[in-house]
């Protein structure tokens, strides 16, 4: 048994626990008094930590004439949340080392992936209350993302009251957006020629980057010196278009 309790701990599982979660295994059900005794852990300690143990999917409760049980849960699902739980930390690996051991004066930077992490980008400036200057392809931003997420960032900079500057490629979707602007607190400069096929946006200290190749990545630049640049590039730019 010590081996199957050495590898309930292996998973994050307190040793306590899981000595109540195979006690529970062998006996199928039992009252609360019934797995102290096969498990050797106090009723208290078992009442201490009863909510953990349901939150991880060990037990699971039940009412049999008139008495409360515990069932133990098929191990095969226990293990599927364990994974489940290892992956959702390896999704968010990239962040956690882009703050291991950051110098105080270390620009913050992060990472993210996928099409849910352009749109944790996106939902980051949308909720400034102040204003951004960016470069847009509007062509490649809705090729990757819902066109019915993409039409609530406006609508979350509105309610902030933020307003947007944006240099953006000329094409179809660039020039329906543009027709927007005085509804949605922006103001558009289309160019031609150009292949961002990324968006920048600057806002306070932050930039964000996003590109829009498969797979989709973007980065938040969190550095006030770095931001001062990018503004300044971005109204040479700017005061340069018609």
């Amino acid at each position: 048994m010590q081996y199957l309790l050495d590898s309930l701990t292996k998973l994050g599982i307190q040793k306590k626990q899981a000595k109540v979660y195979l006690a529970c295994l062998e006996l199928g059900s039992a009252t609360i008094q019934e797995l102290a005794e096969k498990s050797n852990v106090k009723r208290t300690s078992i009442y201490n930590f009863l909510e953990d143990i349901k939150n991880l999917g060990l037990v699971s409760e039940i009412k049999e004439d008139n008495k409360l049980l515990l069932v133990a849960e098929n191990p095969k699902s226990v293990i599927k949340k364990a994974e489940k739980r290892i992956e959702q930390a390896r999704n968010n690996l990239p962040e956690f080392l882009s703050i291991f051991n950051r110098p105080a004066n270390k620009p913050k930077v992060k990472f993210y992936q996928g099409e849910e992490g352009l749109k944790k980008v996106y939902l980051d400036y949308a909720v400034q209350d102040q204003p951004i200057y960016g470069f847009s392809d509007y062509e490649e931003m809705f090729s990757a993302l819902p066109e019915d997420f993409l039409w609530k960032i406006p609508k979350a900079r509105i309610k902030k009251n933020s307003f947007f500057y944006c240099i953006a490629k000329q094409g179809p979707q660039g020039k329906k957006i543009k027709s927007l602007d005085s509804k949605h607190l922006r103001e558009t400069k289309l160019v031609k020629d150009v292949q961002f096929e990324t968006e920048i946006n600057i806002y306070g200290d932050k930039i964000s980057i996003l590109s829009f190749r498969k797979p989709y990545a973007a980065v938040i630049i969190e550095d006030k010196a770095t931001a001062q640049t990018m503004k300044s590039i971005w109204s040479l730019v700017w005061n340069n278009v018609k």
